[in-house]
């Protein structure tokens, strides 16, 4: 895997941490979903193996080693720190831009705020709206909250199986996501920040602006994902000028661990398409 060094910049107050490593010339800029840090990146790095990028994984405010918000925040607000990180770690190159479920959103605001700093995207199991969560999602709201606010990560655990493919068995669900949860159990949390970030998606919606969005764009869902339908994808990818829409068949939310190939495919025909 890529050798990676920590790194931070400061904007409006707010001290930002990323990691960034690898010899490519053109930066990959990695963004995790709900409460996730950009570590949570380093098991799909470890399994996908040498990328021909420079790799840039942002912490978003609230996660890893960026600062704690005090105050409510929007995805705008999270698409301005990542640009911040950009401008620091690969200077005004476009980059390619991975962005999976709530960094899928931030990615979109990404692209329509700072699009001279976007060559491409590739957004994993998101939506071009916040308020479109699955039934399945919502009768699992309880446990889900209950996740939230604990700061034990055995109570996260028992969501894996509700982010994977229905036909996995929990074993299954638990062995796919035992690295992230190594990772979170490593990690500060913060109960306020979860709270902020389900605020901000909650009053994500693009769906009208994205076709202002003119970079090429790989959309990626899986059949089975019981957070976000993978219809809503489908509608991310027609709200798009130049999208292409990839269904798994036998993959959930947590496309990066189920998945972890095809999404590497993906980036590969995002760059294929833009040096077209």
């Amino acid at each position: 895997m890529t050798s990676l060094s920590r790194r931070w910049v400061d904007r409006d107050g707010v001290r930002l941490s990323y990691q960034a490593g690898g010899e490519g010339d053109r930066a990959l800029l990695m963004m995790a979903g709900y409460g996730r840090s950009g570590s949570s990146w380093i098991p799909w790095l470890e399994r996908v193996g040498p990328l021909p990028f420079r790799v840039v994984l942002v912490d978003h405010r609230g996660t890893g080693g960026s600062s704690r918000s005090s105050r409510p925040y929007t995805l705008a607000t999270l698409a301005d720190d990542a640009a911040a990180v950009l401008r620091d770690a690969a200077g005004d190159a476009p980059a390619i831009v991975v962005g999976d479920s709530m960094g899928g959103m931030v990615a979109q605001h990404l692209a329509l705020r700072h699009p001279r700093r976007i060559g491409g995207l590739v957004l994993s199991a998101s939506s071009a709206r916040g308020d479109v969560m699955s039934p399945a999602f919502l009768r699992s709201l309880p446990l889900t909250v209950a996740a939230t606010i604990s700061a034990d990560v055995r109570v996260w655990t028992r969501c894996d199986h509700l982010l994977v493919h229905e036909r996995k068995s929990p074993d299954h669900a638990h062995e796919l996501l035992a690295p992230l949860r190594r990772i979170q159990r490593t990690e500060p949390y913060s109960r306020v920040n979860s709270l902020w970030q389900a605020v901000a998606m909650s009053f994500h919606r693009t769906d009208r602006r994205l076709g202002a969005v003119r970079v090429p764009v790989e959309v990626i869902a899986g059949a089975g994902d019981r957070v976000l339908s993978p219809r809503h994808s489908s509608v991310l990818a027609e709200c798009l000028s130049d999208a292409r829409l990839t269904i798994l068949a036998d993959a959930g939310h947590a496309i990066p661990f189920e998945k972890p190939t095809e999404l590497r495919y993906a980036i590969t025909r995002l760059v294929a398409r833009s040096e077209r």
